[in-house]
C-alpha cells in the first residue's frame, strides 16, 4: 500500500471532506469567526515557533501516539476548551439540519472491518486506531458533522481496492460513483451522541459521533455490490435550507447525486458537461452572489509581500493550469464546468493551488495549511472581477477571477528569490 504515514493522512483528506453536510447561515458566520480566531491562535507556529511545528511533524511520522502529547496538540486543545460552548453550538446546529437516515440501503452489503485492518496492517495500525488518531488531529477544525468525514473517509482507499480487486468493479466506475458526492443523515441517540450516516453511491459509513468530544464509535461500512439502484433513490433527502445560499448548495448536491440515474453505468462525458453547463446557467446569479460574499470576507491584498515573490515557477504554474483543466497557457482562461459547479465556498482553485504549491513537501505543508490556517487575501477590482492571493511559505499564487463568467486572468505561481 503506497500511502503516506497515517499521521499525515488526516490533513490530506481535509479539503475534500469538509464540503459534506452543510449548516445554517448563522452557524456559517460563527464558524468563519471561530476559524479565523483559530488561525490567529495557531499563527506563532508559522513564524517564531516554526521549528517546534516541524519537530512535531517529525515526531508524528515516527510515533503518532507520542505526538498527541506534543505542545502543538496541547495548544490546539487549549483553544477547543476555551471555546467549548461555541463548538458545541456549531456542531449541534449542523446535526439538526440533517434529515433522518433511511431505514434500508438496498444493494449495499456490510463489509467486515477485518478487511480494512488487513489493508492497513503494514503500517501496524488498525482502523480503530486510525479513527481515534484522526479524531484528535481534526478536532479543532471539526465545526460540524461534515468534519467527521476526515476521520473516517481514509478507509475509502481500502474500500476502492476491495471493490475493484475482489468484487470486480471497474476502477473508472468506482471513481465516477465516488465523485457523485455524499448525502448526510443524522439521528439523536442520547445526550451529545448522534448517529451519523454518510451515503456515497459506492459505499456507506455509519457511526456514532459524540459532538462534545469528537469521538467516533460503532463504525459500520457497507459497500455497493448490487445492480443499478432504483431511480430516485434518496431524492430530496437534503439538509434543511433557510436561505437562497443553502438552497443552491442543496441543488448542487442533488444535481450531482441524480446524474447516476441517467448515466450509470455508461457515463457520457459530453452529455454530463452539457448538463453542467445548463445547471450553471440556470443558477449563475446565486453562484456569483455566494462567491462574492466569500471573497469579501478575506483580508485585503498584500502588495508589498507579493513583491517579495519575484521568481515565477513555470513548472508549478503549468501544473496548476493542467490540474484545473486550463490547457490554453496564453491569454484568459475559463474554468471547466466540472470545476465551476463546485467552486463555491469550497474554493476549488485555492485547494488546487495549495496542493500544487506543497507537492515538494506534501506532508508538512498540507498540515501547516490545514492546522495553521490558509493565508488568503482578496480585493474586488471591478464588479465581479477579484484579485486573489495565496501564500504558503516560500511559494505564492496569484490570479484574477471573474465570479460571474469563471474567467481566470494572470494565473501565476511564484517563489522568493534564493538568497
Amino acid at each position: 500500500m503506497n500511502t503516506p504515514k497515517v499521521f499525515l493522512i488526516a490533513f490530506l483528506l481535509w479539503a475534500g471532506s469538509a464540503a459534506a453536510c452543510q449548516k445554517p447561515l448563522s452557524a456559517e458566520a460563527e464558524e468563519q469567526q471561530l476559524s479565523a480566531e483559530l488561525d490567529r491562535w495557531m499563527a506563532p507556529y508559522r513564524d517564531e515557533k516554526k521549528a517546534e511545528f516541524v519537530g512535531w511533524m517529525v515526531a508524528g511520522e515516527n510515533n503518532p501516539e507520542a505526538a498527541l502529547a506534543h505542545p502543538v496538540i496541547r495548544h490546539m486543545q487549549a483553544f477547543i476548551e476555551k471555546n467549548k460552548d461555541r463548538y458545541l453550538r456549531l456542531r449541534l446546529a449542523g446535526l439538526e439540519t440533517l434529515p433522518p437516515a433511511p431505514e434500508a440501503f438496498p444493494g449495499y452489503e456490510v463489509l467486515d472491518l477485518q478487511v480494512l485492518d488487513k489493508y492497513f496492517q503494514q503500517d501496524s495500525v488498525s482502523v480503530r486506531e486510525i479513527i481515534d488518531l484522526t479524531s484528535v488531529l481534526t478536532a479543532a477544525r471539526t465545526f460540524g458533522p461534515g468534519g467527521t468525514l476526515s476521520s473516517v473517509n481514509l478507509i475509502h482507499i481500502a474500500v476502492s481496492d476491495y471493490l475493484t480487486l475482489q468484487k470486480g468493479m471497474r476502477l473508472q466506475d468506482y471513481v465516477r460513483l465516488y465523485g457523485l458526492g455524499w448525502l448526510c443523515f443524522a439521528d439523536r441517540i442520547k445526550d451529545t451522541q448522534w448517529s451519523v450516516v454518510i451515503v456515497n453511491r459506492a459505499f456507506v459509513m455509519k457511526y456514532s459521533w459524540d459532538y462534545a468530544t469528537n469521538g467516533i464509535e460503532l463504525l459500520q461500512v457497507l459497500v455497493y455490490t448490487g445492480g443499478k439502484q432504483q431511480p430516485g433513490w434518496l431524492a430530496g433527502r437534503l439538509p434543511k435550507a433557510s436561505t437562497p445560499q443553502q438552497e443552491l448548495l442543496n441543488k448542487i448536491d442533488e444535481f450531482k447525486w441524480m446524474l447516476y440515474d441517467d448515466f450509470y453505468p455508461d457515463f457520457d462525458d459530453r452529455e454530463i458537461e452539457e448538463r453542467q453547463q445548463q445547471f450553471l446557467a440556470e443558477n449563475r446569479g446565486a453562484y456569483t452572489a455566494l462567491r462574492n460574499a466569500v471573497l469579501g470576507r478575506y483580508p485585503p491584498i498584500q502588495r508589498e509581500r507579493w513583491a517579495e515573490f519575484m521568481q515565477e515557477d513555470l513548472g508549478l504554474t503549468e501544473k496548476m493550469q493542467s490540474n484545473l483543466g486550463l490547457f490554453d497557457s496564453f491569454g484568459d482562461q475559463i474554468l471547466p464546468e466540472s470545476i465551476s459547479i463546485n467552486e463555491l465556498k469550497y474554493s476549488q482553485v485555492l485547494t488546487t493551488a495549495a496542493y500544487v504549491m506543497t507537492s515538494d513537501n506534501l506532508g508538512y505543508n498540507w498540515a501547516a495549511d490545514w492546522l495553521l490556517g490558509r493565508e488568503v487575501y482578496a480585493r474586488r477590482l471591478d464588479g465581479n472581477l477579484w484579485e486573489v492571493q495565496l501564500f504558503m511559505g516560500d511559494v505564492a499564487c496569484g490570479y484574477q477571477w471573474n465570479t460571474a463568467t469563471d474567467e481566470l486572468h494572470e494565473l501565476t505561481v511564484r517563489r522568493k528569490e534564493k538568497q
